[in-house]
């Protein structure tokens, strides 16, 4: 794997993590939320999961098509 795969997959967990993070944080803070607007939050939390996937799925398949 190169040093751009290695990086894209490593920012690729940590923005689905913090996706995750930012998508249940109102069920352990009893409905705070962290940008000022519930929609807002949940608009950053789909958007970095996505992202994230993207990330994560971008690097298997270079590494799937290169026999690895």
């Amino acid at each position: 794997m190169t040093s751009r795969n290695i990086l894209k997959l490593v920012l690729g967990v940590v923005m689905v993590g913090l996706g995750v993070y930012i998508a249940v944080r109102p069920l352990f803070t009893h409905n705070a939320i962290l940008t000022g607007a519930r929609w807002l939050d949940m608009t950053f939390a789909f958007v970095f999961m996505l992202r994230g996937g993207m990330n994560v799925r971008s690097v298997l398949r270079a590494r799937a098509a290169n026999g690895r």
